[in-house]
């Protein structure tokens, strides 16, 4: 029941929250879809720039209406390396938790009967150590959806523990890599890093999904 509870009040928050930023700072869609646009919408919020961004982080993860790339990159100008990644981290698995949750509360028991003969029925029996090892190895695919993800999670067995440490672990090295690609284009004008960045991040992922599903 406190689990019910706390689901619909992470969900309420999320709701609130993107009225009440829509509100205070009204901002299109198309303004803030780049680098640049993101970067200056956020600085329009002055003193509580922070904790702004950090509530747009967490509504970025349950409903992705922004590409993640341009918020990793903006909080890392915006907040430096280590804040960046920080609030970026902290914001996307808090939103991934929700969505988590929402999922498990509201569709697990419909899903499963509904789709017990599509891939979800590979979901439902992935337990323990071996669940941890596909969130991983899906994790470090930058370009799968992590809504999709923390839904299908959502109505999986898997325990929250192993979905969230995975998601932790997953999370962080593009969360890192990006904020560093950022910082080092935009604000050190480091260009040689910033292309030794994006080769990384392009052929890392590959490289360890294929090491991690050996193990799954």
């Amino acid at each position: 029941m406190s689990q019910t509870k706390n689901t619909l009040m992470g969900l309420a928050v999320v709701l609130l929250t993107t009225a009440g930023l829509y509100l205070y700072n009204p901002v299109s869609i198309w303004q803030i879809s780049s680098v640049e646009g993101f970067v200056s919408y956020a600085r329009s919020f002055g003193q509580v720039m922070t904790a702004a961004i950090f509530l747009v982080t967490i509504v970025q993860a349950v409903v992705p209406v922004i590409p993640f790339v341009i918020l990793c990159i903006a909080n890392g100008i915006l907040f430096g390396i280590f804040k960046g990644s920080l609030l970026t981290w902290a914001g996307t698995l808090m939103g991934a938790s929700i969505t988590f949750f929402v999922s498990r509360m509201l569709g697990r028991e419909w899903a499963l009967r509904s789709h017990r003969d599509s891939g979800l029925k590979y979901f439902e029996k992935i337990e323990g150590h071996r669940g941890f090892f596909v969130v991983l190895g899906l994790r470090f695919l930058p370009y799968f959806p992590a809504p999709l993800i923390n839904v299908s999670a959502g109505v999986s067995r898997i325990r929250f523990f192993w979905f969230f440490l995975a998601s932790a672990i997953g999370k962080l090295p593009f969360i890192l890599g990006y904020s560093i690609l950022g910082y080092s284009l935009l604000s050190s004008r480091n260009y040689v890093l910033g292309l030794g960045l994006m080769t990384l991040l392009i052929v890392l992922p590959f490289t360890i999904v294929f090491l991690t599903k050996k193990k799954a």
